[in-house]
């Protein structure tokens, strides 16, 4: 391409059609078919406007497309009219050629039945067959609808990659109605201009459509959003019908030459004329420009993240608001909404995406992972449905690489991707997506290893995948950092290393988000440790919060730190927090003493030699790990045997506290603390036993966390149960390969093997561990559980199911037998 400056004004060649017309072109006659019949006459009409002082010529094939041209019966000519129309706009010695491209006349799911794979395939052909001429571009223009323009530039941006002419850019053209949007979308300029530069586009601007006086208000909108070179081509008047029926632009010249000074100082670069312009037209453009530059634009550069719907935009970032994602889309834990999935209906879909709009959602997150299901299929459905609904923009949420391809065609704004991780399995599978289809992409701080404890290695992972994005060609302008909250009922100092992450980040200038109703997983009064977490991580520079909008007090708290005209501080809101997380934590505590019967927690020594028995059933229930070797002591010197205890005190006692927490009256850290305790109880009654441990006739458990999936916490307290009722119990560990549980379950002599899975696309490994382990071990008895995993599920893949891991326990003393 001739080197263009960045302040050269340029001037496009006006209409074709209508000096096609004035030609004598015949009613129903393709313009296209010129470029072979007769040439001589494409090439004076570029010629009159190289004369009156056009840069660039147009090709003749803006319906070059196959289905345009299938109108006309010249399909089969495709690539002879496309070609012929660059060679002879550069037979007229034009200084700049641009491949013509407008809209193929498909309309996209769901306004109209074709798919994006159906658009991209016209575009596509049409743009390699220009590219063998070698234009100095390719203009796409007129294009009404922002899904099939996005689909376009794609189809585009790859046939110049494709043809090793990387230097040729693709440039775009909206067309707006009176009021400010694209016809069929609905897009405004500015919206336009955020989604099309995402996907690869070189130049954004306006044709057509009406005439000049509106469009240097639409070109200020897009020189807000871009700082990409902008194009205004306006036509020769809004067009009308003579009372012979024959259509007449009414603009002048005169009116032209005194708009395109507007658009000079809007910021537009390229500047020319559409459809009822003739070459008078493009000299008065010269004329008025002549001797001007392009004016400057303020940078529109910065870390922010824009995402848009086909009719909004919003930005995360740490300049930005603070902004509510809705996370109730998701089946996970809801059994209406994943009947529905499976069943085909999007009723809950529709009513979930309404409801946490009118609960203040900008972003809304959409999750359909729900076992045997097309998630391709069903994610595209959901997609279709809910951008039909709202106007906010949606976030991506799945791990299936083919559904996510499948959703980011199909979502015809700029989404967020959630999410890739340090594992370079996800990398390889998400970053390309999120370059091709122009998406953002949530980061979540874990790795093959797990979610690190510490921020340092949080960072390190975050930091390994940001430069392996900015390798694929993005931009921290399209990274999110989730810092991931991990339950404070499991760990009480997990939260701290979320916060200061998060706050770590920010400081990077970076957007964060945060998944929040985790952190009070297990405890009492969710909603408000919700927000007190929520109101410090805002305080540390939060960006954005995966929450339900719909409850109050979470939403509040975003609302209150967007209302705050001085920045929150940070250190008092890490204080609030922990202060919050205190009282749930000895409310929980009193729940289960209230349980114990005693208020005072009841494990003094004076008072335990009254009743062993009930001493040691408190003790447990109060996890008091202290006191009860001491208590088992007593119970076994009373008359108990080693075996007696633990079946009619110990198993009992936890038992109880697990039908609590299963009614919610008791809490995961109270689950967590007795189970210790209860180990602790075992351990000291098998030292009273005869025979060893490994032989205690309760047998050795297989347990671990499925290939593909690095989730640990589900297993863990399963196994902590486990342990602390007796159970010899083998952690294999996460993300393990079946053929590794197989070897692992022969060699020791496994009696039953537990498998864990919270993602939806590991479901494929737990089903080829289930049938390897029934196939080669027939008599071990398979059970499995997590997140995404149903009972309905478990029964079709033939294994034991459990949905926590108070049942899992159960469970395997059920089919053990012990």
């Amino acid at each position: 391409m001739t080197t263009i400056s960045d302040d050269q004004v340029v001037v496009i060649e006006g209409g074709m059609g209508s000096m096609l017309q004035s030609q004598g072109m015949p009613e129903g006659y393709c313009p296209m078919q010129f470029n072979l019949d007769m040439p001589d006459v494409i090439i004076k009409i570029h010629q009159a406007y190289q004369e009156a002082g056009a840069d660039v010529a147009l090709s003749n094939t803006f319906g070059g497309t196959r289905a345009k041209l299938t109108d006309y019966g010249l399909q089969d000519h495709l690539s002879d009219i496309n070609r012929a129309g660059v060679r002879l706009a550069r037979c007229s010695g034009a200084s700049l050629v641009f491949g013509d491209i407008g809209p193929c006349g498909m309309v996209l799911q769901p306004l109209g039945q074709a798919t994006f794979d159906d658009a991209y395939s016209q575009y596509r052909e049409q743009a390699d067959a220009l590219l063998l001429e070698q234009p100095d571009a390719l203009l796409i223009e007129t294009m009404v609808d922002i899904a099939d323009a996005r689909c376009a530039v794609i189809a585009a941006k790859d046939a110049v990659a494709a043809s090793g002419y990387s230097r040729i850019p693709v440039f775009i053209s909206c067309t707006f109605g009176s009021q400010g949007r694209m016809e069929l979308s609905g897009t405004p300029p500015e919206v336009a201009a955020i989604i099309l530069e995402s996907v690869g586009a070189d130049g954004v601007g306006i044709n057509c459509g009406v005439g000049p006086e509106l469009m240097a208000a639409w070109i200020r909108r897009m020189a807000d959003a871009t700082e990409l070179p902008l194009f205004v081509q306006p036509n020769a008047g809004i067009p009308f019908l003579d009372e012979e029926g024959h259509t007449i632009f009414p603009g002048t010249p005169s009116e032209m030459s005194a708009c395109s000074l507007d658009y000079l100082e809007a910021g537009a670069q390229f500047i020319g004329s559409c459809c009822g312009s003739t070459p008078e037209f493009t000299r008065a453009i010269v004329e008025a420009v002549a001797g001007k530059r392009v004016c400057p634009r303020p940078t529109c550069a910065s870390q922010s993240v824009r995402l848009a719907s086909p009719r909004s935009m919003v930005a995360l970032g740490v300049h930005e608001p603070a902004r509510i994602i809705g996370e109730r889309i998701n089946p996970t834990g809801k059994k209406d909404l994943a009947a529905e999935l499976h069943a085909g209906s999007m009723s809950l879909v529709r009513r979930f995406a309404q409801e946490q709009l009118a609960g203040g959602a900008d972003l809304l997150d959409v999750n359909v992972g729900t076992p045997d299901i097309d998630e391709a299929n069903v994610l595209v459905q959901a997609v279709h449905v809910v951008q039909s609904l709202v106007d906010i923009p949606l976030v991506i949420d799945t791990v299936d690489a083919c559904a996510l391809e499948a959703a980011l065609k199909a979502y015809p704004g700029r989404a967020l991707i959630n999410s890739v991780n340090g594992e370079k399995g996800s990398m390889d599978r998400v970053l390309p997506l999120a370059k091709r289809y122009g998406a953002a992409v949530l980061i979540l701080a874990l790795d093959e290893q797990g979610v690190p404890e510490d921020v340092p290695a949080r960072l390190a992972i975050v930091q390994r995948v940001r430069e392996s994005a900015h390798l694929m060609g993005l931009a921290d302008s399209d990274l999110v950092i989730d810092m991931l909250t991990m339950a404070a009922a499991t760990d009480a100092q997990a939260p701290d290393v979320t916060l200061e992450g998060t706050h770590t980040i920010a400081e990077w200038g970076l957007a964060t988000v945060l998944g929040v109703s985790n952190v009070s997983h297990g405890l009492p009064q969710r909603s408000l440790l919700n927000a007190a977490f929520l109101s410090a991580a805002l305080a540390g520079g939060l960006s954005g919060a995966i929450i339900n909008p719909n409850i109050s007090v979470v939403r509040d708290a975003v609302n209150i730190h967007n209302a705050r005209t001085e920045p929150a501080d940070y250190q008092t809101a890490c204080a609030d927090w922990h202060q919050a997380f205190a009282f749930a934590s000895e409310r929980a505590a009193a729940c289960v003493r209230e349980m114990a019967g005693d208020s005072s927690v009841a494990t003094k020594r004076d008072e335990i030699s009254i009743d062993p028995e009930q001493a040691l059933r408190t003790a447990i229930l109060c996890g008091d790990a202290q006191a009860v070797s001491a208590l088992v002591d007593k119970v076994i010197e009373g008359g108990r045997t080693s075996t007696a205890c633990v079946e009619e005190v110990l198993t009992p006692a936890l038992n109880e506290l697990g039908d609590a927490y299963n009614r919610g009256e008791a809490f995961l850290p109270q689950l967590i603390t007795a189970g210790d305790a209860m180990k602790v109880a075992v351990a000291r009654c098998k030292d009273y036993m005869a025979q060893d441990t490994a032989d205690d006739g309760t047998g050795c458990i297989i347990f671990c966390t499925v290939k593909g999936d690095v989730h640990s916490i589900g297993k863990d307290i399963c196994i902590a149960l486990l342990e602390s009722q007796g159970y010899v119990v083998a952690d294999l560990g996460v993300d393990v390969d079946s053929l590794k549980v197989l070897e692992a379950a022969r060699s020791q002599h496994a009696k039953c093997v537990c498998l864990s899975a919270l993602m939806t696309t590991t479901l494929a490994a737990m089903k080829e561990t289930v049938l390897l382990l029934q196939s080669e071990l027939p008599g071990v008895p398979v059970m499995v559980g997590g997140a995404v995993v149903t009972e309905e599920w478990a029964r079709s893949v033939g294994a034991g199911y459990s949905d926590n891991a108070i049942h899992c326990a159960e469970e395997v003393r059920a089919v053990l037998g012990s």
